[in-house]
């Protein structure tokens, strides 16, 4: 399993803290299972606008540096 370094404000980890401890479970455990909630979200909400002809309203980047393409003269 690879490990990720994200930064966040304190009292945004104090509010994810408080919510572990709620739950018993850990951080990590909390974080991973919201990001999962959040790309099958994002899945169903890229295929209804499929469907609906809007292709372009959100689509994944990819993690790289993409430079606008210019016309030579």
């Amino acid at each position: 399993m690879a490990k990720v370094l994200v930064n966040f404000q304190d009292d945004f980890l104090q509010e994810i803290d408080k919510i572990a401890e709620v739950e018993h479970r850990t951080r990590s455990s909390l974080i991973r299972e919201a990001l999962r909630r959040y790309l099958s979200q994002f899945k169903s909400e890229s295929m209804q606008q499929q469907k609906e002809g809007d292709v372009h309203s959100k689509t994944l980047i990819p993690n790289k540096i993409i430079y606008p393409v210019s016309k030579a003269s």
